[in-house]
């Protein structure tokens, strides 16, 4: 009997002792600090998201234009891209009118154009392999003496190009990137006023001046 006393004093002490211990021990789990794991200092790709402005390349009729870009970075993977070209040129003393006049020639363009990039490896925090679409619509038109009258022209292209090629950041500025794709461009071409009209499929930024296989594009990321 007296050493069942002792066993149950025991029993009874030890367990005391060892409350508080996992009481403590519950305290330090609920009340812990949380942490979150430091972001790596070598990716040299801006936040996500983003937005950036640039420039890169629309095909039209008359071959392949410089166009401004606005670009939505939604994640590190897809990028959409906006794109805006236009401009008015004339030329002076171009020919002459009926009555001998001097005649002055003129053209303009306009174009948009809406893409989507998508990246699919990342091998190294500054480069990464992308997948790219891209729909446009280019319209051109102008004035050119003939034969003593001036003759007005329009057309317009729509485009649709599928293509691949890769984004590199720089290393020194990671804001910055420089975009490099080439593919496929499947063009419908049409004329005002005049039943002509026609399709075509180029490599690149080809056309009918000059066979440009690849489409560059610079980015400016607002970080």
């Amino acid at each position: 009997m007296q050493r069942t006393l002792y066993t149950g004093l025991a029993l009874a002490a030890a367990l005391m002792l060892a409350m508080p211990k996992a009481g403590w021990a519950r305290h330090k789990h609920l009340h812990a600090p949380v942490v979150h794991a430091a972001p790596d200092s070598t990716d040299q790709s801006p936040a996500a998201p983003a937005w950036g402005v640039g420039f890169g390349y629309l095909p039209g009729p008359g071959g392949a234009s410089n166009a401004l870009s606005g670009t939505y970075r939604l994640n590190p993977d897809l990028s959409l891209d906006g794109l805006l070209l236009g401009g008015i040129a004339s030329t002076i003393n171009t020919g002459t009118d009926s009555a001998g006049n001097p005649v002055n020639g003129s053209n303009a363009s306009f174009g948009l154009g809406a893409q989507a990039r998508y990246s699919l490896l990342h091998p190294t925090d500054y480069l990464a392999f992308q997948l790219v679409g891209r729909l446009s619509y280019v319209t051109m038109s102008g004035t050119t003496p003939e034969r003593g009258f001036n003759v007005s022209s329009s057309s317009g292209q729509f485009g649709v190009f599928l293509g691949a090629g890769f984004e590199g950041f720089l290393p020194a500025w990671r804001v910055v990137s420089v975009e490099v794709n080439s593919g496929v461009n499947i063009a419908l071409t049409g004329v005002s006023g005049a039943s002509a009209g026609g399709s075509s499929m180029s490599l690149g930024a080809s056309n009918a001046n000059a066979f440009v296989p690849f489409n560059l594009a610079v980015h400016y990321y607002f970080d």
